[in-house]
């Protein structure tokens, strides 16, 4: 028996996504679906099945599949933006039919499932949403994308220096409003015990 095995993720931004969507579908029956076509798909809360090919809505069990689907750097096409979407199956199944699909000729493991010439409202079904700038929160603005290219050294260092500093002046500023509060509760206390 051939054993089917998943998609490998190739690079950064598809990892930290599918990551991310791990997080927000544990705990809950969740469906992925990845795009490169998030913001048309936000604005109109629609899923639509392909004009060319198998007239479906894919989703996937694995958000590992998501992520490549929706990884935007594979096309260095700048009017895409990516994302996965995370639905949840249960309310899925009680409007839709889901179908479990494979492909055997590339005997890779998608785990799909798929609602055949439906469009598909994912209003009542989103449990969360993962874009691309969401990743950059995980591993900085200083990624180069594809070239997984990162800061040098000194770099780094600088870096890491403007943000030592902004957090203790952050810590000074909590410390100061904390100092002032408990200045007020005291003098509040004395004139109501007084």
């Amino acid at each position: 028996m051939v054993q089917l095995r998943e998609k490998r993720l190739r690079t950064i931004p598809e990892l930290v996504m599918a990551r991310l969507a791990r997080k927000i579908g544990r705990g809950h029956d969740a469906m992925y679906h990845g795009t490169r076509q998030l913001p048309c798909i936000l604005r109109t809360g629609m899923l639509l099945p392909a004009d060319v090919g198998d007239p479906a809505v894919f989703l996937t069990r694995s958000p590992d599949v998501a992520a490549y689907w929706a990884d935007t750097t594979v096309g260095k096409n700048e009017e895409y933006c990516g994302g996965i979407l995370v639905l949840n199956r249960t309310s899925l199944i009680q409007n839709y039919r889901l179908e479990p699909s494979r492909y055997p000729e590339n005997w890779i493991d998608e785990r799909e499932e798929s609602i055949w010439y439906r469009c598909v409202n994912i209003r009542r079904h989103l449990l969360g949403v993962v874009r691309q700038p969401d990743q950059h929160g995980v591993y900085g603005w200083w990624y180069q994308g594809e070239q997984e290219e990162f800061l040098t050294q000194a770099q780094a260092r600088s870096l890491h220096r403007i943000v030592s500093e902004g957090r203790a002046k952050v810590r000074n500023v909590i410390v100061q409003q904390r100092g002032h509060a408990a200045a007020v509760s005291s003098i509040s206390g004395r004139a109501t015990v007084g």
